[in-house]
């Protein structure tokens, strides 16, 4: 049995002794019968509500206002509900506007650093280039200065001692001079 059936009283006065059947069983037709009475009520009422309704000089009318009245209050709803939206969109689109100027001035300013640094890097190295270039040109030039130098005074003792082996070849040199050598000695110790 399920919750719409409904349960049925055993009725002991129902019982045909002519055809011997015993036990019959019968539906409260009570509660069914409202029901039908509730439905006719409404119906009815819902009925003759429209009819005096309609009957009514002016009914119509009141209720077309009514009904425009309840449009126009919509429509006003949805044009205020308009406004807003369109007012929170341009202060995002402003909000956006001014993280977009941002942003770009903030990334104008690291280009412009980066740059900077660039060109700093760049400067130095040259610089350190250059006096590389300079300090080898000097070193190079030191050297062959005292290259140079170095020639002239081995010219100038070879002169210097050409002419005193020809002097001294071409002096009368007495025989009773006696000529030493001296011969250098590596001392160790």
């Amino acid at each position: 049995m399920n919750g719409n059936q409904q349960i049925l009283d055993k009725s002991d006065n129902n019982i045909d002794f002519a055809t011997d059947k015993s036990e019959t069983y019968t539906t409260d037709s009570g509660s069914n019968n409202l029901a039908k009475i509730a439905m006719g009520a409404i119906i009815g009422g819902t009925l003759g509500a429209v009819a005096i309704a309609l009957t009514i000089k002016g009914t119509a009318e009141r209720i077309n206002q009514g009904i425009q009245g309840l449009g126009n209050g919509v429509k006003g709803a949805a044009k205020g509900v308009n406004n807003t939206v369109q007012g929170v969109g341009t202060a995002i689109k402003t909000v956006a506007d001014g993280v977009n100027y941002t942003v770009k001035d903030v990334g104008d300013a690291i280009k412009d650093s980066a740059e900077g640094v660039n060109n700093t890097v760049i400067n130095t190295v040259d610089v350190v280039k250059n006096t590389a270039v300079k300090i080898n040109d000097t070193v190079q030039d030191t050297v062959d200065t005292v290259k140079d130098k170095a020639v002239d005074v081995k010219d100038s003792v070879e002169d210097a001692a050409n002419i005193s082996n020809s002097e001294s070849q071409t002096s009368n040199v007495p025989d009773e001079q006696a000529t030493y050598l001296l011969i250098p000695v590596d001392k160790q110790l």
